[in-house]
């Protein structure tokens, strides 16, 4: 039987791992088309100017990128965990709103590669929640809290 400690930390470092990769994927693939996924920006309507919605096309691929591999070697953690919960905090509020609003989007999380139904709304609503999900539990892991250690454990 594997101790709880050690159980715990390899769940701890297989979420860094899946994390890691798929921002450093996400990002990636958007990275290598900013243009389509400017396009995919606009259709989100959500309310910036197209100057800023370039502005983010061609960075957040890149911030993506960074933080999907310092999540992935664990650099910095307290930190770039955090940056995971607001990335996927960001991506869950957009893809949401879009949905209430009743748009017809395209994810765009992957680029235009990815097959139709990986850009559904409602799949890319849970994945999204499911990399937030991640997100926090991996900052809880680090965060200190009153709660004591058993939190951290």
């Amino acid at each position: 039987m594997i101790p709880r400690a050690r159980s715990s930390r390899s769940r701890e470092v297989y979420a860094r791992w899946l994390l890691g990769a798929v921002l450093v994927a996400a990002g990636g693939f958007k990275a290598a088309h900013p243009a389509e996924f400017h396009a995919d920006l606009v259709a989100y309507g959500i309310g910036l100017p197209d100057a800023w919605l370039r502005g983010i096309a061609v960075m957040l691929p890149w911030l993506e990128v960074v933080a999907g591999i310092a999540l992935g070697v664990d650099f910095w953690p307290e930190t770039i965990r955090f940056v995971g919960v607001g990335l996927s905090a960001v991506f869950v509020a957009v893809l949401a709103q879009a949905m209430v609003r009743g748009l017809e989007v395209r994810c765009g999380c992957f680029g235009p590669l990815t097959p139709g139904w990986f850009n559904e709304p409602w799949f890319a609503l849970g994945r999204a929640v499911g990399l937030l999900a991640a997100s926090i539990w991996l900052w809880l892991k680090r965060v200190p809290s009153a709660a004591g250690p058993a939190l951290n454990a």
